[in-house]
This record gives C-alpha cells, sequence and structure tokens, in this order.
C-alpha cells in the first residue's frame, strides 16, 4: 500500500494521485519502430511524460512603486504636547542630554557603592567564619589528644591487669 509520501518519491508511479500537488516522474517510453507515424507518436508520448507542477495561487497586485518627482519627499514637521509620545525624539537637546548624564552617573555611582558595602560584608563575614573554623580546629585537635591519651591510659591498664 503506497503512501502519498512514496507516490512522490517513486519514479514509476502514475499521475492518477488523489494530491494534484505532488509531482510525478514517470520513466521514458522506449522509442517507437514504426516509421510512418513516428513523428506524431512521440510528440504524443513526450506529452503524456512531462511533468506536471502544481498551480501557483492567485495573487492581487501590490500596485505601482514608482514614485512622481514632485511628491514631497517627507512629511511636513508637526508641533505635539511634550508629554505626548510621537514628541519623544532622539533628537535632544544638550541641556536634556546634560540631565540625563548626571542622573545615569548618578545611579552608577550609587549602584556601585551598594556594591562595595556588600562585598565589604562579604569580606568581614568570609574573616569571621575563618576564624571559628580555626578555633573548631583547634578544638578538635585537643579532643582528639585527649581521646588519644585515654585509649593509651586505658590499654596500660587493661595490660597490666593481664599481667597480675
Amino acid at each position: 500500500m503506497a503512501t502519498s509520501t512514496q507516490t512522490a518519491l517513486d519514479p514509476f508511479t502514475s499521475s492518477s494521485t488523489s494530491n494534484p500537488s505532488i509531482t510525478t516522474f514517470l520513466p521514458t517510453p522506449p522509442p517507437s519502430q514504426s516509421t510512418s507515424n513516428a513523428s506524431t507518436d512521440t510528440d504524443e508520448d513526450i506529452n503524456r511524460y512531462k511533468l506536471t507542477r502544481p498551480q501557483l495561487t492567485q495573487r492581487k497586485s501590490s500596485g505601482t512603486m514608482i514614485i512622481p518627482r514632485d511628491a514631497p519627499t517627507q512629511a511636513p514637521p508637526q508641533d505635539f504636547p511634550p508629554d505626548d509620545a510621537r514628541a519623544m525624539s532622539p533628537r535632544r537637546s544638550s541641556e536634556e542630554t546634560d540631565k540625563m548624564l548626571v542622573s545615569a552617573r548618578l545611579s552608577i555611582e550609587k549602584r556601585a557603592q551598594d556594591m562595595q558595602s556588600g562585598l565589604a560584608a562579604i569580606a568581614t563575614q568570609i574573616e569571621t567564619v575563618s576564624k571559628n573554623c580555626e578555633s573548631l580546629d583547634r578544638q578538635n585537635q585537643a579532643l582528639q589528644d585527649a581521646i588519644g591519651d585515654m585509649t593509651r591510659s586505658l590499654s596500660r591498664e587493661s595490660l597490666s591487669s593481664k599481667k597480675k
């Protein structure tokens, strides 16, 4: 049982599929042996074995792209109120850019100071933790020494009690 994808890939199928958009390929016929009707037979055979293309969809014209010479090149400038979004242009005055620069610089400096203070707090926390760790290491060593001393004394006592 052949599917539509197999039909499109199989070069020996006929063009009687249910999907007309699939291009089908047929083998070329063997050359005809008759000499009297050779030209008409080959023309019919050629027409019968031509590839078929799917038809293009109809599109509407997008219109002409030609602009007359006397057409205005730009829209006339318009005045908008300052709070209107259309008035916000990338072309700003030097005072506006200076204000923006100062406010941006201040916000960056404030953020840098906040980050530096946070970094200093982290460094202080690291020092505190490392001091606690050193203290715990010393206490651990003292406990291990005490346990070692107790173990040695118990083993000596057990040896001395066995000898008696």
